[in-house]
């Protein structure tokens, strides 16, 4: 056991260009694999760990709980922590702003203790507790604890606003935001809700998470929750799921674990690929050595283990160094994409940085690579197990007895380079394919990387012009019916009197509108979008459509089409079905049938009708609009945001946003994305250019002799320079074929099947010129690189030494 290892070792001293080429294959594959180990589980462990931060700890909650049914909720063992929380008044404002009580547990699982900056919460009747962007509502800067602040506010809609005095006992954290028309809240004590609230009409909504004896995942947490419901008495209509928090609490992250086996298997694909051929040439050249030692007596099994020792010699070199400097560029990888994540979630809370280290993924990283080079040896080792003695002695590579030399009249450097290569034709094809494919998935991973179109996805999000206003309203709110679509509608805030308001602004160019309807069918209420013809066709374009999208037979047949398609078969309806609805638009109604024709990817509505469609129905309330975009030319555009934003903020019903804050988003997230896949294509790309190098040293180490005879008669120093120059460039020519006929294809669709299903930013296919442009750069200036630097390394041994060169 002790002399194969010698044995192999020795081997490897001597054979100090393989092992080199070995050792950084194995290193870079090791490397590749622990960053994308790392990077993914620290991406889930940092989804772990934030979900509590970022969308609260509770399982769920139920509403319209009473003080009964919430104490048999405390006596059931199914629930591990519990609390309420009660709505205690709503405040005069333009913006909606509550008066909240919630007990500590509520305050703990919602994060209110977390976020605490100042003071504390309130206790006393008269205390209250709010985030700055509350009090600056009211019309108070930088308040402090213990300054005292006046409010009016009402406990019902049937009653009155009434002033009160509180002193603040807490300040809540104030996270930057860019969202407009958002709510906000005071935290008050259990005795102002109790001095304000009669006893009778105390209803809670309960928050709570449940106990570890609960059988319970992602997929069964609303059917539970309804079942432990109806044992404490409560509706099972007002369960809601927590899902965010329960899909990482519950689910251990099959999406990310899936993206991230499927990278490293083609990893080691490429890796094996790499490996095998550089054994299988270093094989090829010393078939007569390995001949020696099988005469000297070896068994088939010590040759194998021959084998097998010197390439887990040369892997265990390199897998340490691999995992130590891929766990810290993974760390790293890591940190970046949380902040990028960060940046591109503006009114979140930061997150909280993880460590990515886990040292069973880190041996497992190891152990894998180690597994890669055991698969890329299976082949050498049965090889040389299989040589004869008397058949080593008389190898040579790719001879056969069947073929005769053809003499020619004259020699040229390119008649030299063909038949080396022709020579030896299978290592050459092996070669080609090994880097070719390792260029197609560039090809095909710059295409849609390519493809995403930022200008695109931000006009998914504001559609025309330069800034959108649309109406904030909610479809089955009972507390406050005033801020359900049909009550809005009545009283429009962006009716024509609105409109015509902002045409009037100075630098607007341009104001369009969309109308907005209000549907019943039975007992549910929909919203319900006018589309003209070239926004219809538009969303019919943007993929995960199902149905007949034809506009002009929708018009005709007064159809009507669903919003959103992952969700039609949850909803009950049907491609096809008929319904029966009313339809209102603010101001007139009509008795609406119609066939669901069809459903759109998504859209800002449930329902979507044409607007031939809305005009045959005799709807044509002009203060219907639900949005409205504004245009203007880009040096107007500070001016036209701020005289925006001040409409925005005279009314609590309208939202705003810009064309350069999606752009912006867009921007920031299509990079992360970007980076993370020419990054993971750099590597790939260096394991596979060390196949071609591994190819045109061992090429021209097995010829020395020949090269030294060739100058020996003739060739001169150009000539042998040129003649490398053609071997390396027939290489990168046959690669970039290989590339650009599988590739190109493939990178097509790849885009067509992330277009089909509404995958960020995929619109139009835009063809990588640009990257494959650079590819072909870095791959012939490589190669030219290389052959340089070995026609030098040849050059620098005399004629004599070359030619008593014996391998």
């Amino acid at each position: 056991m002790k002399m194969i290892t010698t044995l192999a070792a020795a081997n490897n001293k001597k054979n100090k260009v393989r092992s080199i080429l070995v050792i950084a294959a194995v290193f870079f594959t090791t490397l590749l694999l622990t960053i994308i180990a790392t990077c993914g589980y620290g991406m889930m462990e940092s989804q772990r760990v934030n979900a509590g931060r970022l969308y609260g700890t509770y399982y769920g909650t139920y509403t319209g709980v009473r003080e009964d049914q919430f104490a048999r909720m405390k006596q059931r063992g199914e629930f591990k922590k519990s609390g309420v929380m009660a709505t205690a008044g709503e405040v005069e404002g333009k913006a909606d702003i509550s008066l909240i009580y919630s007990d500590s547990s509520v305050l703990e699982m919602t994060n209110q203790k977390r976020n605490l900056s100042q003071g504390r919460f309130p206790v006393k009747e008269n205390e209250i507790t709010a985030s700055p962007d509350f009090f600056r509502q009211l019309g108070y800067d930088s308040v402090k604890p213990g300054d005292r602040i006046v409010l009016n506010s009402r406990e019902s809609m049937s009653q009155k606003y009434k002033k009160r005095e509180f002193a603040v006992s807490g300040v809540l954290k104030d996270y930057e935001s860019n969202i407009k028309g958002t709510s906000f809240y005071g935290l008050v004590s259990k005795s102002y809700y109790d001095s304000v609230i009669p006893d009778a009409g105390h209803v809670y909504t309960a928050y709570f998470q449940l106990s570890d004896s609960v059988s319970i995942s992602y997929d069964t947490a609303e059917e539970t929750m309804k079942n432990l419901a109806q044992k404490c008495g409560i509706d099972p209509k007002g369960v809601s799921v927590n899902g965010y928090y329960l899909m990482w609490k519950l689910d251990p992250g099959i999406e990310n674990i899936t993206i991230c086996a499927g990278i490293s298997l083609l990893v080691i694909l490429f890796s094996v690929v790499v490996i095998y051929h550089i054994f299988q040439v270093g094989i090829a050249q010393k078939v007569q050595e390995y001949g020696k030692i099988k005469a000297l007596g070896a068994t088939r099994r010590q040759m194998k283990k021959l084998v097998f020792r010197e390439g887990m010699l040369l892997a265990l070199t390199a897998v340490p160094f691999g995992v130590a400097a891929g766990y810290g560029i993974g760390s790293a990888l890591t940190r970046i994409l949380m902040m990028k994540s960060s940046s591109v979630q503006p009114g979140m809370p930061p997150l909280e940085m993880v460590s990515c280290f886990s040292l069973p993924l880190l041996i497992f990283c190891g152990v894998l690579s180690l597994a890669a080079v055991w698969i890329a040896l299976k082949r050498p080792m049965r090889i040389v197990a299989k040589i004869s003695p008397v058949e080593a002695m008389k190898y040579q590579e790719n001879s056969s007895p069947k073929k005769i030399r053809r003499s020619r009249k004259a020699l040229s450097v390119w008649g030299l380079t063909k038949s080396n290569l022709t020579a030896y034709w299978k290592r050459t094809l092996k070669t080609i394919l090994a880097m070719g494919l390792s260029c197609v998935l560039f090809v095909a991973l710059s295409s849609f990387a390519g493809s995403i179109d930022n200008e695109y996805n931000a006009r998914k999000e504001v559609e025309h012009g330069q800034f959108v206003l649309s109406l904030d309203y909610s479809m089955n709110d009972t507390a406050y019916p005033e801020n359900n679509l049909d009550s809005i509608l009545k009283n429009n805030p962006l009716g024509q009197k609105t409109i015509e308001k902002i045409k009037g602004m100075d630098g607007v160019t341009d104001v369009t509108s969309r109308k907005y309807l209000y549907m019943t069918e039975g007992n549910n209420t929909y919203s319900v979008m006018v589309l003209n013809r070239e926004d219809f066709e538009k969303h019919a374009g943007e993929g995960g459509i199902l149905g007949d999208m034809d506009y002009e037979k929708a018009s005709r047949e007064n159809g009507i089409f669903y919003g959103w398609s992952n969700f039609i078969g949850d909803s009950g309806y049907r491609i096809g079905q008929k319904i029966s609805s009313n339809l209102e638009d603010g101001s007139t109604s009509q008795n609406y049938e119609a066939v669901i024709m069809g459903s759109f990817g998504s859209l800002d509505t449930d329902w979507a009708i044409t607007e031939d469609t809305y005009r045959k129905l005799g709807l044509e309330n002009a203060n219907a609009s639900g949005t409205v975009w504004v245009d203007c030319s880009q040096e107007d555009l500070g001016k036209v945001a701020s005289a925006l934003e001040q409409l925005s903020d005279e009314n609590d019903h309208i939202s705003m946003d810009s064309y350069e804050n999606q752009l912006n988003l867009s921007r920031s997230a299509s990079r992360v994305m970007q980076f993370a896949v020419y990054a993971f294509m750099a590597v790939i790309g260096i394991i596979s250019f060390m196949n071609m190098a591994n190819t045109m040293i061992i090429s021209i180490i097995t010829r020395k002799q020949e090269l030294g005879i060739l100058q020996a008669i003739g060739m001169t120093s150009g000539q042998l320079n040129r003649m490398l120059q053609m071997e390396g460039l027939f290489f990168s020519v046959g690669t970039l074929l290989v590339s650009f006929v599988i590739g190109i294809p493939a990178g097509y669709a790849v885009f067509y099947y992330a277009k089909t299903h509404s995958y960020f930013g995929m619109n139009i296919y835009h063809f990588p010129w640009i990257q494959i442009l650079a590819m072909t750069i870095v791959i012939i200036a490589l190669q030219l690189i290389l052959s340089w630097l070995l026609s030098r390394n040849v050059k620098k041994e005399s004629i004599v030494e070359r030619i008593r060169y014996q391998g």
